[in-house]
């Protein structure tokens, strides 16, 4: 082997090793992203949830099993329906509805997506009621929903979680019974300041957000 042939052998060899260090740091999200531990586990009350959507079956493959340590739970009534979601990287969040009868949507997607898509609710399959889950950026508390109130189901969950240097994302889910007749419900869902965000629900909307894939 020529000097040159051996500069050219060295080249490569750094620059793999600068490709497997920037990965190591990085995570496989990407060159942003990196991994978020919550400051505490969920409940050991939560542990049906994890069991209910650790099958590889039961989450798109890009989620990850969750476990007591991953998950946070916005609201739930026990053994039965729950919202819930954990945090892939910094970057991206699985999110989970459950509902008494069996019925569930996971859903993946990015951080930034939950807080400037579309709000679609998702089917719980319990007698018309659906859930939505999304996101604020910052810390947003006091959320309320506002339009067709009588169709609303409870209060809003929240739960805020520190992305990392100080970046802040409020998780919401919430939850609205829909009416017989396929009636279309002006919602939407205000912080104490700021603009409110549009969460009207049409019945005849094709798409529905989460789908397993």
């Amino acid at each position: 082997m020529n000097r040159g042939q051996g500069a050219l052998c060295w080249a490569a060899l750094l620059g793999v090793a600068v490709v497997a260090v920037w990965a190591a740091q990085t995570g496989s999200g990407g060159p942003h992203s990196h991994r978020v531990v919550l400051p505490e586990p969920a409940p050991a009350s939560a542990q049906w949830i994890v069991d209910t959507v650790t099958p590889a079956d039961a989450r798109p493959k890009q989620c990850p099993a969750p476990t007591l340590a991953t998950l946070a739970v916005l609201d739930s009534d026990g053994h039965g329906r729950a919202e819930a979601f954990w945090l892939v990287d910094s970057v991206d969040v699985c999110w989970a509805v459950i509902s008494a009868n069996g019925a569930r949507s996971v859903g993946f997607g990015s951080i930034d997506g939950l807080t400037t898509d579309r709000l679609l609710p998702f089917d719980s399959g319990a007698g018309g009621d659906w859930y939505t889950v999304t996101a604020f950026h910052g810390r947003v508390e006091n959320l309320t929903v506002t339009g067709d109130t009588d169709h609303v189901l409870g209060p809003v969950g929240t739960r805020t979680v520190d992305l990392g240097s100080g970046e802040l994302v409020t998780f919401v889910s919430y939850g609205i019974r829909i009416p017989e007749g396929d009636q279309d419900l002006a919602l939407f869902l205000c912080p104490p300041v700021g603009d409110c965000r549009d969460t009207s629900f049409h019945p005849f909307d094709s798409h529905r957000r989460g789908d397993r894939g």
